[in-house]
């Protein structure tokens, strides 16, 4: 048993959640208790905020790296044509309604002239029919003013959650079609959750092995571990991480799995892009 296999086993004996079993797995396969793999930091959640109905676009509301929350108007479309369609439906709804009082006065009466053999059954049957068409055109006119208030909704577009901002991807003052020149749709901003933020990193065969004879599953694999991020001036981050997410497959070509971990990062400090080491280490405690 060399050095580097007495120093594993004095570390595993102080783990609470390992047993004999696990420690001798560990001796016999010589595992390190702490791995290194290089990583890339990547978005937690990404949106692209498209227009979802055509319309004029009058204002934005943001300027490139601005930190929004969930809910902060970003584009507001101009709102009045939504408005007076509105108003056409309420006015459209009314009549409506005053068509549908005249058909029930008038079912009334024809019910009840016919208790008393006064009118014909046809003549009842078509006051009735004239009643009916009457209620489905009210529920039109209400189906049309909920249609356009959505339409109104939808003119001014919020933050679907907290993060940064791009740069806006379209101007002030222009319109907006939503499937116009053949396009799927138009791209006005990108929003980039960072807090908490992703580590996407590869991990050798190896590295996967030794710890799956430790752990036995994956899922012991997420809950024994604890990360770090070293940064690439050789600094250690502040927030430690957890694995979130393994690959289902091994590249053919490098066999390695791809993993994510998870890192808090309310300073911001951590942006997509940036190559990072990841040190992998047991948990000296298990997680409640």
């Amino acid at each position: 048993m060399n050095s580097l296999t007495i120093v594993l086993i004095a570390f595993l004996v102080l783990l609470p959640g390992l047993n004999a079993n696990t420690i001798a797995l560990a001796a016999e396969t010589n595992t390190s208790a702490v791995v290194e793999f290089e990583g890339t930091v990547v978005p937690s959640r990404e949106a692209e905020i498209t227009p979802i109905v055509s319309g004029w676009l009058e204002n934005i509301n943001f300027v490139p790296g601005q930190i929004v929350r969930k809910g902060d108007v970003l584009f507001e479309f101009h709102k009045l044509p939504s408005q007076l369609r509105i108003k056409l439906a309420e006015a459209q709804l009314a009549a409506a309604l005053a068509s549908l009082n005249s058909a029930e006065a008038k079912l009334a009466r024809a019910t009840k002239l016919k208790s008393r053999n006064i009118v014909s059954v046809a003549d009842f049957d078509l006051a009735k029919a004239a009643r009916d068409m009457a209620d489905a055109i009210v529920e039109q006119a209400k189906a049309t003013i909920g249609l356009n208030e959505l339409g109104l909704m939808q003119m001014t577009q919020i933050a679907p959650f907290s993060g940064m901002m791009s740069e806006p991807l379209v101007k002030e003052n222009g319109w907006k079609d939503i499937g116009g020149s053949g396009r799927d749709g138009i791209t006005m901003a990108v929003l980039t959750q960072l807090d908490p933020i992703l580590v996407a990193s590869e991990v050798p065969y190896s590295i996967y092995a030794a710890r799956r004879k430790i752990f036995k599953t994956d899922e012991a694999i997420v809950n024994g571990l604890v990360l770090q991020i070293i940064l690439p001036g050789g600094e250690i981050y502040p927030h430690e991480g957890k694995l979130v997410s393994g690959g289902y497959k091994f590249d053919e070509d490098t066999q390695k799995l791809k993993v994510w971990a998870e890192f808090a990062n309310p300073d911001r400090l951590l942006r997509p892009g940036l190559k990072v080491t990841i040190r992998s280490r047991l948990a000296t405690s298990n997680p409640d």
